[in-house]
């Protein structure tokens, strides 16, 4: 698992691109994706 402060600038990461009205959603799926398999979560 991620230590904590990688832990929380993750989360952030996440809610902050979760929670946006610029990006498309094709756009935000592609980001949600990539970050997952940048810290080791596969789909």
């Amino acid at each position: 698992m991620l230590p904590e402060k990688q832990k929380k600038a993750w989360n952030d990461f996440y809610d902050s691109v979760r929670h946006n009205t610029i990006l498309e959603p094709k756009t935000t799926l592609l980001l949600h994706l990539a970050s997952a398999m940048a810290v080791g979560c596969y789909p």
